[in-house]
């Protein structure tokens, strides 16, 4: 844990009355208030139990306590001999399966704000399978844009995006004026697309490596990954999407019908 959270803690803890009792709860409250908020994030590893005790200026008998409240309550995951971890907290969000809606007024409506970093925009021919997903001829183009979407500062989505090239309406020098904002209200502004309607395929897989590094988060940690092709009203492949999901801070819902009788 950071030192100004160390600070911080320790300031939220002992701005009040010292009796035990109140003493255990305040470092439960303060410890829950950092994980709200998003300041420790999932996977986050506290300090060992007597280095903590020690910089916070309680006992140790104090602070197992509050874990343990906080691990009860499903915000800590006690790992014996190997840690305490931070397994949920921050802003949670829910999208609809069956309305397309922009990532960044989800984000907005959710009252969070929204931005992205590492950023690229590259020109790729398309491999077989983004042939198949694209309806594109062999030696089709695709411009991919590369991103990691955050929340409050928090990264969450790792956005891999694949437009189709056509020298004749799309080109890639058009496509690489992207400035991270939002894609569809881009693709309907500047590239004259408008998406109509999409096809998605959700599953649940592990963070590899590669991407918990990106989303700052455990390797193996659980994500939603949505492949969703793109189409405009001629029913024309526009975009495939490959996003991860960090499923603590997003979750997706869709509406059932029971069978006609």
């Amino acid at each position: 844990m950071q030192s100004t959270k160390i600070e911080e803690l320790r300031g939220r803890i002992w701005s009040g009355r010292t009796g035990r009792e109140d003493l255990v709860q305040r470092v439960a409250n303060s410890l829950r208030d950092l994980i709200l908020s998003g300041q420790l994030q999932p996977g986050n590893k506290l300090a060992g139990e007597a280095k903590l005790a020690a910089e916070l200026q309680v006992s140790r008998p104090s602070l197992r306590e509050a874990i343990r409240i906080l691990a009860q309550e499903g915000l800590l995951d006690v790992r014996h001999g190997v840690g305490t971890f931070v397994i949920a907290g921050g802003r949670r969000m829910t999208g609809s399966l069956e309305l397309m809606r922009s990532m960044t007024d989800m984000i907005r409506d959710s009252g969070g704000e929204p931005s992205c970093r590492d950023l690229q925009i590259t020109r790729e021919v398309a491999d077989e399978e983004l042939r198949k997903q694209l309806e594109l001829p062999e030696g089709g183009e695709v411009a991919r844009i590369e991103r990691v979407r955050l929340v409050d500062d928090r990264p969450f989505v790792w956005a891999n995006e694949y437009i189709v090239l056509d020298e004749r309406k799309v080109t890639f020098e058009a496509v690489s004026s992207f400035d991270g904002r939002s894609l569809y209200r881009f693709m309907r502004e500047d590239l004259e697309i408008v998406v109509s309607h999409s096809q998605s395929a959700l599953e649940a897989v592990p963070a590899t490596a590669m991407v918990a590094q990106r989303l700052d988060m455990p390797r193996r940690a659980p994500l939603l990954r949505m492949s969703e092709v793109h189409r405009d009203a001629d029913h024309r492949a526009v975009l495939l999407s490959v996003n991860y999901h960090n499923s603590e801070v997003i979750r997706f819902t869709s509406m059932r019908w029971g069978m006609p009788l």
